[in-house]
């Protein structure tokens, strides 16, 4: 990055940053939108910090369901892509059942989902896990698979076992697609886990969305809304960092 680019790229999100808060400060008071729909910034502010302890539980809540989910669904996914790439029967048989189970609308089967495990922590688990298996299961077959034949071959001539292939080639071809498969679980587990609290639970950011908007707390719910935001940004930005420490390693 070249020095007269470096301060741009810091203060023009800045700068626009500032005018969509002005602006929508503005939006807020001006009564062109109901107060029942649109808490300005200041508001969401004071009732962040009015409710933060509330806040700091329930998002600790969510976000270990978004993380044991995410967690469960990638190495799943990780592990069936393994099997798809050493045993092409298997890969033939169970893909098109995984391309069935991924059209599958999560949200009409989560009420199933709470009747067979119940109102606490493992039917939102299970969802975060279901979103995030299917994206690493796809980006981390293409890329065990993207491995040059004359490397192949290669390896093969000198009597390269298969696992010797799966962690020397493999693997290290296959970590930039897994980032991917990373980076989209990182918000798709938080979304999973609010909407699962959303319908039933006692806990969580996606409770307190519901609980704030029974007795019409606008600035709580955007607050609340706003912080499982942030924390997926959070996440998303954690993995993007490892993502380039981790290709930076094995560059040459």
């Amino acid at each position: 990055m070249t020095p007269s680019l470096a301060p741009r790229r810091v203060i023009l999100p800045v700068i626009y940053g500032i005018a969509l808060l002005i602006a929508w400060e503005a939006l807020a008071h001006s009564g062109a939108v109901s107060r029942l729909v649109l808490a300005g910034p200041l508001e969401i502010v004071v009732a962040g910090v009015r409710n933060w302890s509330e806040l700091g539980f329930n998002a600790g809540v969510t976000l270990a369901q978004a993380l044991i989910g995410a967690a469960i669904g990638n190495v799943a996914g990780l592990l069936v892509a393994i099997c798809f790439v050493h045993w092409g029967f298997f890969r033939r048989a169970v893909f098109p059942l995984a391309i069935l189970c991924e059209a599958i609308p999560v949200v009409a089967i989560l009420p199933v989902l709470i009747l067979w495990l119940g109102n606490g922590m493992a039917p939102k688990i299970f969802v975060a896990a279901f979103l995030s298996f299917f994206p690493m299961l796809v980006n981390a077959y293409r890329g065990l698979s993207n491995v040059d034949e004359e490397v192949r071959e290669l390896l093969y001539s000198y009597s390269a076992t298969a696992s010797q292939m799966l962690w020397k080639v493999r693997m290290p071809a296959a970590v930039p697609f897994m980032f991917t498969a990373l980076k989209l679980s990182a918000c798709s587990s938080m979304i999973a886990s609010l909407v699962a609290e959303w319908l039933a639970s006692e806990r969580g950011l996606g409770f307190l969305v519901v609980y704030y908007g029974q007795s019409y707390r606008v600035a709580d719910i955007w607050s609340a809304a706003i912080l499982s935001c942030l924390i997926s940004l959070g996440l998303y930005g954690i993995t993007a960092a490892c993502e380039r420490r981790a290709l930076s390693r094995s560059s040459p």
